[in-house]
């Protein structure tokens, strides 16, 4: 049995392909967009801005169309996601066009339920810096299932052009028709979830196929159509060609060959601003998959050479072996080259640059992949290392059909950051000099500077949720503070987890804020995005702030969650402050995508304001080099909070960002 799957909705983020479209025998389908064109407003609005839409339902209207523009409020500044009747029922809704943010609820779930509460039309601002896809006639709510027939417009627009929108609030519009050529014609689609597959890194998606309003026929109708978007088109596409593949080679008996005829033959060519990550081997082509004659095999149930995540103490290299195996009753003759090379800077040789396949029968081509440590690129962003082996076909060789496995490396290279540090003339004198070191490490370490509050020893079976220690800094110039957590094992992507540090910041005994390392589209959505941000909560009213992204790379085991401390602060509950300077937490995590979790037993205190040790300290450290920082304890501090464990240091990224 050939298995299909969707590489899944959540944007092209690194790490965020689902399962089961990860497994090794399945062919995981990314979605390109394949509409060259399609129905379109020019909105002139009455602040004087004007913004183009997408029509994505293709709903008419006259040339001059005048209405007034209402943001559907959230209550908190921003646009609500119009998720419900209910949520639509403002005041200047009737009439209107009414402005709402993608999230939660099916894209379309929001024009029946803004019709339904009299909108004139509704627009909707996409969570991604392009158009939302069309989506054609709305006959349904994806929501419920139930039947809708939306007759006004569903516009749509850009993220870009949210704060155009707030600022036209309560004012009007005028719309005229206008046919928009699609911007991301043939490209990926803002929604393909992105490889590399959690865990080992290995490449998926395997493949890419049209998943852009694809129309198809519409269950219960009778006779008509509907139109949806996401790899979920993309990937019957897929199981067609599948079949057919089938059809044409029952005698090769594999599900591995039917696949890597699949993968093999996909184009690159025909996918616009192609990369390895998020597209795989290239957009599907039927009639090559069922014309060849020959399959090109990389890694066990692959066609592709998954090189995974390596750490970098120094230059990688590494080989491995594509196996050519024809089918056909005539040998076959093929170039071989490497083609569409990306990413980090790397080098390939092969073994052979041409080879002959007999007749029934096979041949093996290595290729070795070099990877300098010096260009490889550190934790501080996702760093890849990515191209296609191609088999050109010599003559009428194979039916004239190209094979293309693709090669894959996710790259790391690593500091070997350590600290020495005089413990007893520390405690003897308040003050010693550490001194910070990086021997021998392939790139530049930061040792940031924190009093480690909390451990926890190895748990069996929890993964990246394994807590292994808690510790917290004070930044008094910025008026913050900043929690850092560590984990005993690796994580691809942060956000399939969610780390939460609780604070009593006024020593009742009671939890007063939880401070969490989540995902940024989860908590503010309901979609999963792939990039966590620093969430605090007021436990005493349920009201959430955010105002930072946390520093948390891909591909590592450490985070840190800047909070300002006024979000320790909020009215009417306890607060933390230069007259309250002290506060007692402990941490808990969760995995968000399978069911793990860790405590660590016991909690530890800090002073915000006046730490009992010297933290915030920033060390930059070049390869073998140093740096020396005067370290002090502050006795009367130290009595009422004392570091439980130790005091030390830890690698982490550049300063924190706030969401835009």
């Amino acid at each position: 049995m050939i298995v299909v799957a969707s590489a899944g909705n959540s944007g092209n983020t690194p790490y965020l392909v689902g399962t089961p479209s990860s497994g090794n025998g399945v062919i995981s389908v990314a979605a390109s967009d394949p509409t060259k064109s399609f129905p379109g407003a020019r909105l002139q609005l009455g602040t004087g801005a004007t913004q183009n839409a997408i029509n994505a339902n293709g709903a008419t209207f006259a040339d001059g169309l005048s209405l007034p523009v209402k943001v559907l409020s959230n209550g908190a500044g921003g646009i609500a996601l119009g998720c419900s009747t209910a949520e639509f029922n403002q005041p200047g809704v009737a009439g209107a066009l009414v402005v709402v943010a993608r999230g939660t609820c099916g894209r379309v779930a929001k024009a029946v339920y803004g019709q339904a509460a009299g909108a004139a039309a509704v627009l909707m601002v996409n969570n991604a810096a392009s158009y939302p896809p069309y989506e054609g006639p709305i006959t349904s709510n994806p929501d419920n299932g139930e039947p809708a027939n939306v007759t006004i417009p569903f516009l749509g627009v850009p993220l870009s052009a949210a704060a155009t929108l707030l600022a036209a609030d309560g004012s009007t519009t005028t719309l005229t028709n206008l046919p928009l050529d699609n911007p991301t014609y043939l490209g990926l689609a803002s929604f393909t979830s992105g490889g590399a597959r959690t865990g080992d890194s290995w490449l998926k998606p395997d493949v890419t196929a049209p998943g852009v309003s694809i129309f198809s026929v519409g269950n219960g109708t009778g006779t008509g159509s509907v139109a949806l978007s996401g790899t979920s088109m993309a990937a019957p596409h897929t199981a067609g060609e599948a079949a057919l593949v089938k059809q044409a080679h029952p005698e090769w008996r594999k599900v591995s060959y039917w696949k890597a005829a699949i993968v093999n033959t996909a184009d690159p060519a025909k996918v616009f601003s192609y990369s390895t990550r998020l597209g795989g081997a290239g957009l599907i082509q039927a009639p090559g998959a069922v014309n060849t004659q020959a399959v090109a095999l990389g890694d066990a149930g692959t066609a592709t050479l998954n090189y995974g995540f390596q750490e970098l103490g120094g230059n990688f290299s590494g080989r491995k072996t594509i196996k050519v195996k024809n089918f056909g009753r005539t040998p076959v003759t093929f170039t071989v080259a490497v083609d569409r090379p990306a990413g980090k800077p790397h080098t390939t040789r092969l073994q052979k640059n041409r080879i002959t396949v007999p007749a029934r029968g096979e041949t093996t081509v290595d290729l070795t992949l070099a990877v300098p440590a010096a260009t490889a690129g550190d934790s501080t962003a996702y760093n890849d290392v990515s191209g296609l082996v191609t088999f050109t076909p010599v003559g009428t060789s194979n039916a004239g059909v190209a094979l293309r496995v693709p090669y894959y490396l996710v790259p790391q290279a690593v500091s070997k950051v350590s600290t020495k540090l005089d413990t007893e003339k520390l405690k003897r004198t308040g003050t010693a000099t550490a001194t910070v070191t990086n021997r021998k490490g392939a790139t530049t370490g930061t040792a940031d500077w924190y009093a480690w509050g909390l451990t926890d020893p190895r748990d069996k079976a929890q993964g990246s949720t394994d807590l292994k220690a808690v510790g917290v800094q004070s930044l008094p110039a910025d008026s913050m503070i900043a929690f850092a957590v560590s984990t005993h094992a690796r994580w691809s992507n942060p956000s399939a987890n969610e780390f939460d540090v609780y604070a009593d910041v006024n020593g009742d005994g009671v939890d007063d804020y939880a401070v969490s390392g989540v995902d940024y589209g989860l908590i503010t959505t309901g979609d999963l995005t792939g990039r966590m941000a620093t969430a605090v909560t007021d436990l005493r009213t349920g009201d959430g702030t955010i105002e930072f992204f946390a520093d948390a790379p891909y591909d590592s085991s450490t985070l840190t969650l800047p909070v300002l401390i006024s979000q320790l602060c909020a009215e009417g509950s306890p607060c933390l402050s230069a007259d309250n300077p002290r506060l007692t937490y402990h941490a808990t995590s969760r995995g968000i995508v399978d069911a793990t979790s860790d405590t660590i037993t016991g909690t530890a205190s800090f002073n915000a304001f006046t730490p009992a040790v010297s933290t915030g300290m920033v060390d930059e450290i070049a390869p073998n080099g140093s740096a020396t920082e005067t370290v002090t304890v502050n006795r009367a501090e130290f009595a009422r909070t004392p570091l439980s464990v130790s005091w030390s240091s830890a690698a982490t990224t550049p300063a924190a960002t706030r969401p835009s």
